[in-house]
């Protein structure tokens, strides 16, 4: 895989989507380069940052795609719908994180929504397939972006630690990282104390590339 691409499945995920979130790795190390130099962004990034942003208001999913079992539509479609919604989501958060410098209370309603899509999907499969073992891998980036932008954590501890059950390491390692940057998260708001973002600590005093930290902490397959 890529190491400019989202960690974990790709199941439900549109190319769209997967643009945006690449783009969005590419515009957020430039703003970075330039930050450290101290030089002002050159207009071409700037422009590029605009597209991105109509980009993600012009290919967001329908309002009414079907997200229950009710729906009449086949349980793998209405899985792969709920994906595409969480992953839509996450896309927004991640631009909103690394281009905005946007966390936690603005981005809240989607941090929800995406819960609800992955709790539905992996209730779906569970339904269709009791053993782990057959299932289709959990798709893991939006959980992970919603995960550190997430004010209500015990329904996203309670997710994740449902999904050990696959017995996948990378799964198991974002995990880890999660409640190690919640820890951290916690320390940095108490009075008195550098306001850090989940970015911020990832990434350390050098802004070193997310991509890499991510492939560092082995998140990828």
């Amino acid at each position: 895989m890529p190491m400019n691409s989202p960690f974990g499945s790709l199941d439900g995920a549109t190319h769209l989507t997967l643009f945006a979130i690449t783009q969005t790795d590419k515009l957020a190390e430039a703003i970075e380069r330039y930050e450290l130099l101290k030089a002002p962004l050159p207009e071409r990034f700037i422009a590029g940052i605009d597209s991105l942003s109509s980009h993600l208001q012009t290919f967001r999913p329908d309002d009414d795609i079907p997200l229950f079992l009710d729906s009449g539509l086949g349980a793998q479609e209405i899985i792969h719908n709920n994906l595409e919604v969480a992953w839509y989501l996450s896309a927004c958060i991640y631009f909103h994180n690394r281009i905005n410098n946007s966390f936690v209370d603005d981005v809240s309603f989607a941090v929800n929504a995406i819960l609800m899509c992955l709790l539905r999907a992996e209730e779906i499969k569970a339904q269709l397939e009791p053993d782990f073992m057959y299932r289709d891998y959990p798709v893991t980036f939006p959980a992970f972006v919603a995960s550190c932008n997430a004010i209500d954590r015990y329904p996203w501890a309670c997710w994740w630690l449902t999904i050990q059950g696959y017995g996948i390491r990378d799964v198991r390692s974002q995990w880890r990282v999660i409640q190690r940057l919640w820890e951290l998260i916690d320390v940095t708001h108490e009075p008195g104390e550098v306001d850090f973002s989940w970015l911020e600590i990832m990434q350390g005093p050098h802004r070193l590339p997310l991509s890499a930290v991510f492939e560092t902490l082995g998140f990828y397959y």
